[in-house]
Order: C-alpha cells, then sequence, then structure tokens
C-alpha cells in the first residue's frame, strides 16, 4: 500500500494530464442512501460486467478512477463479497487531475452464488491528511459514495 511518503500505492498506473478527456460514466441504477454524500471523482464504467468462461478461470474488469478535484483524495473499494471478488488495489490515493487505474477480479468458480445475489462495487472518497490509506480510513468521514452492480455475462 502507500506509505507516507509517496500518494500513490504500489501497483496503481497513473496518469498524469489535464484529463480534459476523462469521461465519467454517470450514476448507476443503484442509488446512494439517505445521508450519503454526492460522489464527486470520475469513474469511466457505471456498472462491473464480467463476461463468464466455462473453463471457470478469473476475469478481471479494469476501470479509470479521476479526481477532477484541487486536492489529492484517498479512496477505498468495498466488495459485496470477499469470498468471490478481489479488488487491487484497494485503497489509495489520487493527485489532483489524475487517473488511477482499479482492476476487479471475480473468481469465477461458483457462477450460481454470484448470479443468484445483487453484487456491487462500493466506491468511497475522503480528502488526504498526510496519514497512510490505511491509517485515514480507520477513522475518517465519507466525503462520497458511487456504488456499481456487477452482472455476469455468459460468453457461450
Amino acid at each position: 500500500m502507500a506509505d507516507k511518503k509517496s500518494p500513490v500505492a504500489v501497483g496503481m498506473t497513473v496518469t498524469p494530464s489535464n484529463q480534459a478527456n476523462f469521461v465519467d460514466a454517470g450514476s448507476t441504477t443503484l442509488m446512494n442512501k439517505p445521508g450519503e454524500p454526492t460522489f464527486k471523482l470520475g469513474i469511466n464504467l457505471n456498472k462491473v460486467e464480467f463476461k463468464c468462461t466455462e473453463d471457470r478461470k478469473p476475469i478481471s474488469v479494469n476501470l479509470k478512477l479521476h479526481n477532477p478535484m484541487a486536492v489529492t483524495v484517498s479512496y477505498k473499494v468495498r466488495c459485496t463479497s470477499a469470498d468471490i471478488f478481489r479488488v487491487q488495489p484497494p485503497l489509495g490515493f489520487v493527485k489532483p487531475n489524475e487517473t488511477v487505474s482499479i482492476v476487479i477480479w471475480y473468481q469465477n468458480q461458483d457462477k450460481k452464488d454470484a448470479i443468484s445475489k445483487n453484487h456491487y462495487f462500493a466506491f468511497y472518497h475522503t480528502t488526504s491528511d498526510g496519514r497512510t490509506a490505511r491509517e485515514l480510513w480507520a477513522n475518517s468521514k465519507v466525503e462520497g459514495v458511487r456504488r456499481l452492480p456487477a452482472s455476469f455475462l455468459s460468453t457461450k
């Protein structure tokens, strides 16, 4: 993960630029709960679609998270089932006007469990204050949230 000196988590791709061409996919079918703050970052997807294969190999989806604000923010991604999903990296930092890449993995082992439930990924962000991401998320107030639904498509 990120250390105090580096605002970028290990293995994360950062795209520095003015990002004038970044397009946020917008809101999803999953609305925020009452009282939850509006998401202020951009995500290039509004749902996570896994194209399932019969060979049951793990499937990944790449997405981009963009920070259009003038301050560095920390993000955290949570999923509905740690048994069948992995998020890499699950938390980190995004500097102003930069974009990070996040990979979401589906284990593709038990499709019945996955398809029978309404799975989603919750993206949270808060302003960075110099602590590591893990320290920051131990007791920080969420400043924005967006949930992306997961869907499973058969490649047959």
